[in-house]
């Protein structure tokens, strides 16, 4: 079983636009704490969220 990467252990704090967003559960993307496709040689899928605004998160 693949275990996820861990990115970082402290809060990634941003601002989103409104619309679909992939948060990455392996730990391997260069895009910070959202995929990038990386997880495609692991076991996880990222976690798909909406907005339906603009928020800091």
């Amino acid at each position: 079983m693949d275990k996820p990467n861990v990115a970082a252990n402290h809060p990634n704090v941003c601002e989103l636009e409104a619309g679909t967003h992939y948060w990455c559960a392996c730990g391997h993307s260069k895009n910070g704490s959202f995929c990038d496709g990386s997880h495609k040689t692991t076991a996880f899928t990222p976690l798909k969220f909406e907005l339906d605004e603009t928020k800091t998160v």
